[in-house]
């Protein structure tokens, strides 16, 4: 470890964006800052074994982290996820063996200059959010790590099972034969489904001609020839697609699936009226950014008995991101595609600029469709603390572009269900 030069900007600024410090006075922040160590790490160094019981909080400022129980549970934390704005395992003994994955810049905090510095209210209530965190993960500890562990598994033998929801796959498949010699007609109705349409664009990635890539669905099918499609569309239906029985898996098949076409919609649409490049290219997008979390539920479904609607959501967001990340990655999805697609699951994704791109899009697409169907599995910070809403304007709730954008969004679900049958 070496010592890192403190911040030029104000390091009050750099300590704020932790939740822990997010209320405290400048003055309380500058005791804080003198105090701390401000450190760096390279690649592969160990910040904090298991076991160590030296009474110091974590904090990451910049890099990838990598978080290990004694049981074998791994937990990647990157310094723009959610969960990085807390101590990294703050219990004592610890809980885990922290590595760096990338070189990271962090900060050590005595826990006994966060105690004198903090009224105990103050310290009681960062306390206790830390723990919940940490109770969640032992919690599941059994049902995510299975699930997880599963997906993981199956992606290195390229045996993923991916599930569409049973209710839209016989429905799509259905039209896609009918209009088989229409390449726009077919992407049309595939596009109506996350999982066929990012399961045609892996297997044409798969045979694309050297030096072209599979950007879009659209690319993806006229690779592989509207025989193969339709072969793969009636694959996805009998092979992989699932209508269960189980109200807790219907409704989150549901829920994945409304959310992926809505956003899809909605960002599509936000792009044409603020004429940004690649409109076409936001819906993708959209309709995949949630890929991770119905990969967990296509896992969840052969596993649902005595899983309860927690379990299945800490799941999702615990791992959620991450395993959609594995998935684009080992699908071979375009880089630049994949990179955006898991930048929109984070709610304080920034680029820098103050112009708006494709990602803030998406993002804001998310959040006026999470008002719109009160889905409390996610829901975003409050509004005006999100880069992307603040550069489009609409960081509040009554703003004349996210209302309409909010009743888009239901108009156009309403349509695509009545055109499924559904």
């Amino acid at each position: 470890m070496s010592i890192l030069q403190k911040p030029t900007k104000q390091p009050q600024e750099e300590l704020r964006r932790f939740a822990a410090f997010a209320n405290l006075s400048d003055e309380k922040l500058s005791q804080i800052a003198e105090q701390a160590e401000w450190l760096k790490a390279k690649k592969h160094s160990v910040l904090m074994d298991l076991g160590d019981d030296e009474p110091s909080s974590l904090f990451l400022l910049k890099g990838n982290l990598l978080l290990e129980a004694a049981d074998g549970r791994k937990r990647i934390i990157k310094h723009t996820d959610a969960s990085a704005h807390m101590p990294l395992s703050r219990l004592r003994p610890s809980r885990y063996r922290i590595s760096a994955l990338t070189p990271v810049h962090y900060i050590k905090i005595s826990n006994a200059l966060l105690d004198e510095l903090r009224s105990q209210e103050e310290v009681s209530e960062m306390l206790s959010s830390h723990y919940r965190v940490e109770e969640i993960s032992e919690e599941n500890a059994d049902f995510s790590t299975q699930m997880v562990s599963h997906i993981y598994e199956d992606l290195d033998k390229n045996s993923l099972l991916l599930l569409s929801w049973n209710r839209i796959a016989l429905s799509i498949s259905r039209e896609i034969l009918a209009q088989s010699k229409h390449t726009a007609l077919i992407t049309e109705w595939a596009m109506l489904d996350p999982v066929l349409s990012l399961k045609l664009m892996k297997a044409a990635q798969f045979h694309h001609r050297p030096g072209s890539s599979v950007p879009n669905v659209t690319s993806a099918i006229s690779q592989l020839g509207s025989q193969k499609t339709v072969k793969l569309a009636f694959m996805n239906l009998f092979r992989e697609s699932r209508n269960p029985h189980i109200a807790l898996m219907q409704e989150a098949f549901r829920s994945a699936w409304e959310r992926s076409i809505s956003v899809a919609a909605s960002a599509k649409l936000l792009a044409q009226k603020l004429e940004l490049k690649d409109p076409a290219e936001a819906e993708l997008i959209g309709l995949f950014h949630n890929i991770g979390e119905i990969s967990i539920i296509s896992y969840a479904y052969n596993s649902c008995k005595g899983i309860s609607q927690q379990d299945l959501q800490d799941c999702i967001l615990m791992y959620g991101r991450e395993t959609g990340r594995m998935v684009l990655s080992h699908w071979n999805i375009f880089h630049s595609l994949a990179e955006k697609i898991c930048d929109t699951t984070n709610w304080l994704y920034d680029h820098g600029d103050h112009q708006p791109n494709l990602t803030d899009i998406v993002i804001a697409a998310r959040a006026c469709v999470q008002i719109t169907q009160k889905d409390g599995g996610n829901p975003p910070p409050p509004l005006p603390q999100i880069p992307a809403l603040k550069k489009l304007k609409l960081d509040t709730p009554n703003s004349l572009l996210a209302t309409d954008l909010r009743a888009y969004a239901e108009e156009h679900l309403e349509i695509v269900t009545q055109k499924l049958g559904i």
